[in-house]
Formats: structure tokens, C-alpha cells, sequence
């Protein structure tokens, strides 16, 4: 039987092996990474992630993102009572690991308890998120990105709530800006969303537009490495098919190990045209962790 890209069939192993916990980061070579490095012209970054703050928007599965002083320096100037008069402080921070702006780690989304790779979530899964696919696996990234405007295309400031991002418009964005997709790119897709951040949370957090099937089959026979969007979920919401959830979560990741990140901010990129980049993005290594919040930069 044919290993299926769409469905996310179990029986086969990954093309890099059975024992391959990386996924589509595998198509980041050292060549590729020189080749990334190279697009470097002017030396301007752009920070492509939102700011932890209090009250950002939160989907109700990753649960609330809490933070507050823990330490003050009126506190610790006493508890040290020092000649030199040193005092400090520090914060104290709960969240989930796919708070804020995030990638999702390879043990995020299964297929009928199936996770990358033919790994059983129930095996797997310990105290401490999973002793396989934890993010602490996961490359430091550095690849090659580039930047599509679809909200842009369609020549609107945002796309509506239940758009469904398409190979078509994906070529036709690519072919508007003279691009061509390399193996092990980083695509990055503006949809306008990121508008209601911290404007208007339950808007941001309602049904958005997204990539459906027919654009997430393009994106793995192009070898892409990772996809992002300025929207909470990559994918349309609600999915395309009323009975499915998260349909091209496995198809991306489950399936064929391509990483996602949501609630990009690409406004700033945006209004400088920017295209094509050196992608960089740091995950934390937290062992077992199903994501990590990021903060990704493009660098021209």
C-alpha cells in the first residue's frame, strides 16, 4: 500500500527513516543554509512574532497565558542587605507551549493515535509531554524564507474569516513576485489577521481563513520545510469538510513532518515588500514539548 500524503497512513515510515524525529527540516541542508545566508544585503531584521503580553488572544485548548512579578527590587534590596546596594528581580510566567507565536513540534496531531513517523501517542506519551518527537529535537532553523501576500492578491486588508487558501493562489502569488519554491523553504503567508490581535480577541480567535487540502498537497510535493500564517490555526477554520478537524494539521504535520507556526506578524514585512529572506527561528528546548513559543526574524 501506498503511503498516502493526505490521509496520513501509518504503516510506512518517514522517506528518512524509521527512526527520523526531525521531518521535512531534513530538506534544510548545510547547502541550503549558505544559500540563506547569502540573501543577506542590508542587514535590516524583522521580528515576525507578536509580544507576550497580558491579554493576548489564546485559543481555549492551549489554555491561559499568565505572567506577573515574582521578585521586586524593593524586596531583594533587603533580602541581600549587600554593601554595594545590589537588588534584582524576575518574572514568573505559566503558559502552554503553543502560546503566543509558536511552531508546533512533531507530537503535536495524530492520526488515530498515530503520530509522525508510525509513533504511538499512548507509547510515547509520559510526565513529561512525549520521550519521542519533543520539540527538544527539533534543528535550530535557518533556511531560506519567502513571503506571500495573499491578502494582498486579493487586493483586500484581510481576507474573510472562511477563505480557503488554494494551490492556485499560491502560484499565482509566487508568479506575481517572480519566486520559485526551493526544498526546505520556509513559507510564510499573510492573510491581513493579524489586525484583530489585541483589537478584537474573539474575532481574532473566530473562523479564519487558512490553507485547505488542495494547498497543502502542493506544499508537500514542493518539499517546503515549514509553513506559517498570521492566524491562529494554519488551515482554514472551520474545516472545509463540516465532519473534520485539523484535516491539514496531518496531512503538514503528521504525515509528511512539515512544520507549522501561527500568529505570525507579518505587517512590517509587509509594508516593505519584503519576499525572500533569511529565515531564522530558535525554538526552546523544552524535552518532550509539543511546540515552543518563538519570536522568528527575517533578515535582508
Amino acid at each position: 500500500m501506498q503511503r498516502s500524503s493526505e490521509k496520513g497512513s501509518s504503516e510506512k515510515s518517514s522517506r528518512w527513516g524509521r527512526n527520523d524525529e526531525i521531518g521535512a527540516l531534513n530538506e534544510i541542508t548545510p547547502s541550503t543554509i549558505v544559500q540563506a545566508a547569502n540573501l543577506v544585503k542590508k542587514g535590516k531584521v524583522y521580528c515576525l512574532g507578536h509580544i507576550l503580553e497580558y491579554g493576548i488572544p489564546q485559543h481555549w485548548f492551549h489554555g491561559e497565558f499568565q505572567y506577573g512579578t515574582f521578585r521586586r527590587h524593593s524586596d531583594t534590596l533587603k533580602l541581600f542587605n549587600s554593601k554595594n546596594r545590589v537588588s534584582a528581580m524576575n518574572m514568573k510566567l505559566s503558559m502552554a507551549d503553543h502560546t503566543g507565536t509558536h511552531i508546533d513540534g512533531l507530537n503535536h496531531i495524530s492520526i488515530n493515535g498515530k503520530l509522525y513517523n508510525n509513533n504511538d501517542a499512548a507509547s510515547v506519551t509520559d510526565t513529561f509531554g512525549t520521550n519521542k518527537l519533543g520539540i527538544e529535537k527539533s534543528p535550530q532553523i535557518f533556511t531560506r524564507g519567502i513571503f506571500l501576500d495573499i491578502a494582498g492578491l486579493k487586493k483586500t486588508d484581510v481576507l474573510e474569516p472562511d477563505y480557503v487558501i488554494t494551490s492556485s493562489d499560491i502560484v499565482e502569488c509566487l508568479d506575481q513576485d517572480k519566486l520559485k519554491v526551493q526544498p526546505g523553504d520556509a513559507m510564510l503567508i499573510r492573510t491581513g489577521w493579524s489586525k484583530y490581535w489585541m483589537k478584537d480577541n474573539e474575532k481574532y480567535l473566530s473562523p479564519c481563513p487558512g490553507i485547505g487540502k488542495n494547498a497543502a498537497r502542493w506544499l508537500i510535493q514542493k518539499k517546503i520545510a515549514i509553513v506559517g500564517l498570521d492566524t491562529y490555526n494554519v488551515e482554514v477554520s472551520p474545516n472545509e469538510d463540516p465532519k473534520e478537524e485539523d484535516s491539514v494539521h496531518q496531512m503538514l504535520l503528521a504525515t509528511n513532518g512539515i512544520r507549522l507556526i501561527e500568529n505570525l506578524y507579518l505587517e512590517e514585512a509587509h509594508q516593505d515588500h519584503i519576499k525572500e529572506y533569511l529565515f531564522v527561528c530558535l525554538p526552546l528546548l523544552v524535552k518532550g514539548g509539543t511546540g515552543s513559543p518563538i519570536t522568528p526574524i527575517a533578515v535582508v
